[in-house]
């Protein structure tokens, strides 16, 4: 089956295309939608879920969401340089999608065909947390379903730009089957949460700058108040300070874990303006590898010059 430019298979790209559409959606609601066969959805939402472009709803876990191309598109791109994939795909392409989406999202609170708005709390963390540079930390006072504090793309990303990342989980959390298997996956990641007798709010603070707080029914609300903001960051380094660790969750030798690529970082030191030989120094290599990673990444990126390369990244977010 063809490739699209972003680097799915056509009919795996129309399905993306319509759960970004709505929050929501059924199987057999997009099988009426595509007027597909339920059995050729479900294929397609397999690849989709795999690629880390669709996840199950915080609002329904019997139902569908896209992850939103800001997250999920650069993740795919970093995975296909990583795994040499054959086409890759473009970033011209990935960078073209992720503006449309944007802008269309802008316009348009609810979709045409109804129901479920886009703004829902999973969808603003992740244009928000596409944004932040430096840090984020989640507190978590309860176990969702397909929510935020339990999104793998979310972490991916922070870890292959090199965030620091923080989660406070109230005790009760780890009590949840499914929160317990992603806790252990992100002791994988070295970024293992810590546990505190009780959490009192649901939010998650970005860079010390903004924040998204989620209520008890589920709806999200930016803070970017000076006042409120000093108040949340205060409350998370004392339940990050004060929180323990969980004896259980330790990083197991050898098993697969999610850190930036050598040619991931190379690129977002040479958009730092860094030389070869500032790079091979930075990272201990030989300055012949510097110059073969910049080489590979170059032609994955579609790039004419080295700088082309290294803002491409960063325009993308590969970086």
């Amino acid at each position: 089956m063809a490739q699209s430019g972003i680097g799915l298979d056509e009919r795996s790209e129309l399905l993306y295309r319509r759960l970004l559409r709505r929050t929501n959606w059924q199987t057999q609601e997009l099988a009426q939608a595509m007027k597909w066969p339920a059995s050729e959805v479900v294929r397609a939402m397999e690849t989709l879920r795999a690629e880390g472009l669709a996840a199950v709803s915080a609002d329904d876990p019997t139902a569908f969401r896209a992850v939103e191309p800001c997250i999920g598109l650069p993740a795919l791109l970093a995975r296909s340089m990583h795994e040499g994939r054959s086409p890759q795909p473009r970033p011209v392409e990935i960078d073209r999608f992720i503006a449309l989406h944007e802008r269309a999202a802008e316009r348009i609170e609810e979709s045409a065909d109804g129901g479920g708005h886009r703004n829902d709390a999973s969808t603003v963390i992740e244009r928000m947390v596409a944004k932040a540079e430096r840090d984020v930390i989640f507190l978590v006072p309860r176990h969702t379903e397909g929510g935020f504090a339990f999104s793998r793309p979310i972490v991916d990303m922070g870890l292959r730009r090199g965030m620091r990342l923080r989660a406070v989980w109230a005790a009760s959390v780890f009590h949840a089957h499914p929160a317990m298997v992603h806790a252990q996956w992100l002791a994988q990641q070295d970024v293992p949460p810590r546990m505190s007798d009780s959490v009192p709010v649901c939010a998650m603070i970005m860079d010390g700058e903004a924040a998204v707080v989620i209520d008890d029914a589920g709806a999200p609300r930016v803070v970017r108040s000076a006042a409120e903001l000093d108040s949340l960051c205060a409350l998370a380094e004392r339940l990050w300070e004060r929180g323990t660790a969980v004896r259980q969750l330790r990083r197991t030798p050898g098993a697969a874990t999610t850190r930036r690529p050598r040619t991931e970082i190379v690129l977002r030191l040479l958009a730092e303006g860094l030389t070869d030989d500032a790079i091979a120094r930075r990272l201990g290599c030989s300055v012949r590898t510097v110059r073969n990673d910049v080489a590979a990444a170059m032609v994955a990126l579609d790039a004419r010059s080295r700088f082309q390369a290294g803002a491409r990244a960063m325009q993308v977010g590969l970086i």
